[in-house]
This record gives C-alpha cells, structure tokens and sequence, in this order.
C-alpha cells in the first residue's frame, strides 16, 4: 500500500522544487537533437564506473604510430607516447592526462587515445560529447570519428575524417570542426570553420560539442549553437556523398606537441587534464505516437510497491524535464540517520535533463536533510550527480521509470502512475498522439 497522503506528497514534493531547481538549471540547458525534429539515443557512455569499459566500448592505441603504419608521432610530428595508463574514470568522468615523462628517449611525454573500432560505428546521426579541455601551449585534445573501413575508399584522407572538435591549447577560447576528404595524401583536401566564445575559455568549465550527420549536410554545434555547416565534398574513391556514407568510429585523444598546436614552452603545466563528462549517439526517428508535455507536470507513484514519489514538470522552451523523487519504506529511522535506495528511511533524490518524444533522459541528484513531514525540505544537492534515471511515457497517464543510482549500487525499473487527473486532458490535447 503506497503509505503517503496525495495532499501531503504534493505539497512536500513542490517544497523541494522551491528550494533545488534553481541549483540544478544553473547551466544552460540542452536539447538531444537540433537539426531532426525526434531522435533517441541509440548509444552512450556516461563513465559511471571506475575502470574505462575496454571489453564493449573502447580500446587504447598504444605507442607512437608506427603500429598502424604511420610516421612517428603519429602522421602529426606528435611528442607524446600513448599509453594505457593515462586515463582515469572516477564519479562520472572520463580523464585524460598528459604528464612529463620519458617512456623512451626520444618521448619526453605520455597520454591516451582511445577508440570505438570494432566495438561501436555509425553512419548519420547526432554525436556529442560534454567535455572540458587543459589550457597551455602544446596540447591538443580532439573528439572526432575516422571510418572503420579505414580503406574503402583508398588511404587517409580518400576515406574520409570527421573532427567533431579539436582544440588547441594556446587558443583556449577557440575550437574548430573539419572534414578530410578529397584524395589520398598528399592530395587531399580539408574543410573547416572555428568557433569563439564571447567570454572565457573552454577550460573553464564544461561544454557540448556536437556534430549531426545527414546524407549530404554535416552540421557542428558547440552547446546546442550552430556554427558550421558542410555540404560538398569529394572522394577519388567513389562518388558523392564518399567519403560519408559509410561506417565511422570515434576516437578520443590528448596530443602533446605536433605540427597544428607546435611544442610546449615553459609555461605549459603537466600533468593536464582532458575531462569528459559523457559521449552520446542519438539517430534520428520518426515522430512517436505520444509526446512529452507540460499536460504531465502532475504528481505520481508506484501503485505496485510502497513509497516511491515522484512530481513530474516538463520545460518544454528547453526541453528539460524536472523530476522531485522521495523514496522510503515503512520502516523509517530516526531523523538524522543516514537512509539510501533500498534501506529502511527515506531519501530524496533530484532528476534534471534533456527530453525528446516520449522518453526523458535525466541526471540524478541527491538531495540532503527534508524529513518528509518535517516542514524543512532538503536544501542542497551533490553537483556531481549521483546516477541516471529515465522516464519513457507509455501516454498520459502511465511511464515506467528506470534508474541506476551510484553511491548505493541501486538499479531497476518501477512503473508509475498519477496520483491525481486533473491536467489529462490537457497532456491529451498536447501529445500528438493522445492516450492510448
């Protein structure tokens, strides 16, 4: 039997949205797609665990090039050796170090790069990746895709190559997007545009860089800002649209040195760090029979299992969805003991991010204090997130909620209804579809 009283969940659940959601939208907030009116998310890696996934997702090159048959350095004139040692994942992210170090005489430099070759590979779609980059002379970090078939049109660069970005360490406030194409070197050709921001650097806090990938058009979005497009290319392999027409893989990398950024000086800091939040592939879908909208921004829970509260509200200017979850059982300790998913108590937990269709996509934040019928609600949240949890509306008035919360190594699915039914006929006139 759900224990709580629908008044009192209600008015406790938006007593927590007073005091959280400001903290929780204090960046701006992103739309999945921009270019393809619906897209899900076929693909991601939120680094969630404590060990870089290298059995399903990812695998180091090692080394200086020379194993894949290129000039040492990487074809780039680079100055570091790749390692498997250089790469971090803890609470969430992805890091990779550059640090001052001889593995050989000639490399007075480590780092990483990491690729999805034989484990993931796409053709069209929308890429991202949320990231930071290290600032100083002589790195160059890039997130960017090469095809799998490294071949098929004839070598580097008549098969193509897609920077989805790349930044150069003495220019911390630029990036840039490209494409390789043309014929085999040296008589290929590139395009590219860059991007500016009005203030501050890319090193200074976290952004999204984006590409979306049709047939004939490649668009670059760097937060969810269009500042490139890319129409006409060529391959001397095979006809237009060659070379992007087939199968790429993503690539993740910290370069030290090469010919685009040039050495470091003696200001250039080591170790530095390339953090990433999350790399996403989202492939563009036909329009689902219901949609998400503010008609949902109700209370619910789960009509199966005891104290699980949850008050939806959609943002539909910023496609954001914000979700107050109080969780307990009936057994509750005393106030102040410490409680988390799946122990006697209660915990409120805090759901913010991107919606698209019927499917949100959220990030989980625990909230602290705000005993339930205590009229103190919880007052702050782990900045960092603490899981994911994603809500898929099967119409107006039923979802299935599923989550995976990290600090208590909880995850599951829960379906949930509304408590009361007073905006259905507005979520029916604004989802498309209606009930089904």
């Amino acid at each position: 039997m759900f224990r709580m009283k629908k008044p009192n969940l209600t008015s406790a659940l938006i007593a927590t949205i007073s005091v959280l959601v400001l903290p929780v939208f204090s960046t701006p907030a992103l739309a999945q797609c921009v270019g393809f009116e619906y897209c899900e998310l076929v693909w991601s890696d939120e680094f969630d665990g404590d060990d870089l996934d290298t059995w399903s997702k990812w695998e180091y090159q090692i080394g200086d090039g020379s194993s894949e048959g290129l000039p040492r350095g990487w074809g780039n004139g680079e100055l570091q050796w790749y390692t498997d040692q250089n790469t971090t994942v803890a609470d969430g992210f992805l890091t990779i170090t550059a640090r001052k170090e001889t593995v050989e005489p000639s490399f007075q430099y480590t780092s990483a790069r990491i690729r999805t070759k034989y484990r993931a590979e796409w053709t069209y779609g929308r890429m991202e990746m949320r990231a930071k980059f290290p600032v100083g002379r002589g790195f160059w970090p890039a997130f960017w895709m090469l095809p799998s078939d490294q071949t098929i049109y004839g070598t580097w660069a008549a098969s193509g190559e897609i920077d989805i970005v790349e930044n150069i360490g003495s220019e911390p406030e630029t990036i840039s997007g490209t494409i390789h194409y043309g014929g085999q070197w040296p008589n290929n050709s590139f395009k590219g545009e860059e991007y500016t921001l009005e203030s501050g650097t890319f090193a200074d806090d976290f952004h999204v860089f984006a590409i979306e990938w049709e047939e004939n058009e490649i668009r670059w979005y760097v937060d969810d800002v269009h500042y490139a497009t890319q129409t006409e290319w060529n391959s001397t392999g095979g006809p237009y649209p060659a070379p992007f027409d087939v199968d790429f893989h993503f690539l993740l990398n910290l370069a030290v040195g090469g010919n685009l950024p040039g050495p470091p000086n003696f200001e250039t800091q080591f170790p530095a760090d390339y953090v990433i939040d999350y790399v996403r592939v989202y492939k563009e879908t036909d329009a689902p029979s219901f949609t998400i909208n503010p008609g949902l921004n109700d209370s619910w829970y789960n009509p199966l299992t005891n104290g699980q509260g949850f008050l939806v509200t959609a943002f539909p200017d910023i496609q954001q969805m914000f979700v107050a979850w109080f969780t307990y059982d009936l057994e509750r300790p005393p106030e102040g003991t410490p409680s988390g998913i799946g122990e006697p108590g209660h915990r409120w937990l805090i759901g913010q991010g991107p919606y698209s269709g019927n499917t949100a996509n959220l990030t989980v934040f625990v909230a602290e204090g705000g005993v339930f019928d205590s009229p103190t609600p919880p007052s702050t949240i782990d900045p960092a997130g603490d899981g994911t949890m994603t809500i898929e509306f099967a119409d107006c008035t039923e979802a299935m909620v599923t989550y995976n919360i990290t600090s208590v190594q909880e995850s599951g699915e829960i379906p949930i209804q509304r408590i009361v039914n007073d905006n259905v006929a507005l979520c029916e006139e604004l989802s498309g579809g209606g009930a089904q």
